[in-house]
């Protein structure tokens, strides 16, 4: 399902994010990059309806994000945070059910079938044998897939990550792209992620935005769009992109 951006403005404090125009398609991962404070966080948010937009300025599959009512927009978009620490220390299954709410009637409890779509989730992201383990005794890396299976489990079109990579090891690191890949090939999602490791959205993406100071400077493929010269506009620091092995290294 595409995502499509419409002249998006918002701002907070000294802050305003603005962007023309972008659009984000379905099978693909896309990366939103950029130096802390650009703006990557909030216009991710923006796409998620978590941030008030205003009408026609994001579309959904064509439909207007702002006019979406919140279980409809669950059903449509999922946000998944940088971390969550649970009011209660649910079981990893449990934590993954949560994602079934938007389904599930008020007064009303998971049926059979949201049980397995939760454990079908599990099972995608890695976590089998660890549904019943308490979520607080997952390490950063585990916890990170679970939030992701709980978002699988909403059976969402369109996946939001922030920084879904910080402060995993490479191992986890690795896990957690391929599987937004998987997520994408496989399941046929549009999967937009915020990242600030450069090296892993050249390798994953279909597509990057680079963003500085709340605006787009450049978006489009890895191989069309990335160059020294835009690295140094949006980072203010000489990099060098040293091709390696079949990958792009960059050195700064």
């Amino acid at each position: 399902m595409s995502v499509e951006v419409r002249s998006l403005s918002f701002g907070y404090g000294e802050f305003r994010l603005s962007v023309a125009g972008l659009r984000f398609e379905s099978r693909q991962v896309a990366s939103i990059v950029g130096r802390n404070g650009a703006g990557k966080s909030t216009l991710l948010k923006c796409l998620g309806g978590v941030l008030p937009v205003p009408r026609r300025s994001v579309l959904v599959g064509g439909r207007d994000l702002a006019e979406l009512k919140s279980p409809e927009r669950a059903r449509l978009i999922s946000y998944v945070p940088q971390e969550i620490a649970p009011a209660l220390n649910y079981g990893v299954l449990d934590f993954v059910l949560m994602g079934r709410a938007a389904f599930v009637p008020t007064f009303s409890v998971p049926s059979r079938e949201d049980r397995r779509l939760a454990e079908e989730a599990v099972g995608f992201v890695g976590l089998a044998g660890f549904e019943d383990r308490d979520f607080s005794q997952l390490s950063s890396g585990e916890r990170r897939l679970a939030l992701v299976a709980r978002t699988l489990a909403q059976s969402p079109d369109v996946f939001l990550l922030d920084e879904p990579t910080t402060f995993l090891d490479p191992r986890h690191e690795v896990e957690v792209m391929e599987l937004c890949r998987k997520l994408a090939v496989e399941k046929g999602k549009t999967v937009i992620v915020t990242l600030h490791n450069l090296e892993m959205a050249v390798k994953y993406s279909d597509e990057m935005v680079f963003l500085k100071k709340g605006r787009v400077a450049a978006s489009g493929p890895p191989d069309g769009v990335l160059s020294e010269a835009l690295l140094e506009e949006v980072y203010d620091i000489p990099m060098a992109i040293v091709p390696f092995d079949g990958r792009k290294l960059i050195l700064r």
